[in-house]
């Protein structure tokens, strides 16, 4: 191997290891956003975000830029996510070119806590998923979200769920798909 070969093995090496710790400090950063959604550590989940970054978080709408997306979680879910629920995010599948990448992932939640006419109500064992669809980008050696993409998919989508009459025709624990419109 000659000294050309050799500086080319080396830089080929050094971009595997970029990537591979790209890929890791992205996990981390889309891990603690999750952990942050369920502790409700809204400030924690605006960090996670570029300053010109895009979020569509199901029927939220979208929103431009970081102030934005915060006053998004604020004012759209503060009040709203009560519930003492469980996530997960698993499945990641991350590609790293340079300074940018993208990412999917499956996220699950195990709900406990209801909303019902009496109050909450607690039930151990339902669950929900759903799918992040995330681009990212480094600044200044820091990997932040700069466009993120999220629905829930499954037992219901939330497409699904919003297409249900006024009067509901959830019964017995499951979507009436007969009466349903979709």
């Amino acid at each position: 191997m000659n000294d050309e070969d050799l500086i080319a093995a080396v830089r080929e090496l050094q971009r595997k290891v970029d990537e591979l710790e790209s890929a890791k400090e992205i996990e981390r950063l889309q891990q603690q956003y999750v952990r942050d959604l369920g502790d409700r550590n809204w400030a924690g989940v605006a960090s996670a975000y570029a300053d010109d970054a895009v979020c569509d978080i199901r029927l939220h709408g979208v929103h431009k830029g970081k102030e934005s997306i915060a006053g998004m979680f604020k004012t759209d879910l503060e009040e709203v996510v009560k519930s003492r629920d469980g996530y997960v995010l698993s499945s990641p599948s991350i590609t790293v070119s340079g300074d940018a990448a993208y990412g999917e992932w499956t996220w699950h939640r195990m709900q406990c806590e209801f909303r019902t006419s009496f109050g909450m109500m607690r039930v151990w064992g339902p669950w929900t998923e759903g799918k992040y669809k995330c681009h990212y980008t480094r600044i200044n050696g820091e990997w932040k979200i700069k466009d993120l993409w999220f629905r829930v998919l499954r037992p219901d989508s939330d497409e699904e769920l919003a297409a249900l009459p006024a009067d509901g025709v959830i019964g017995g624990g499951s979507l009436d798909r007969d009466t349903a419109t979709v």
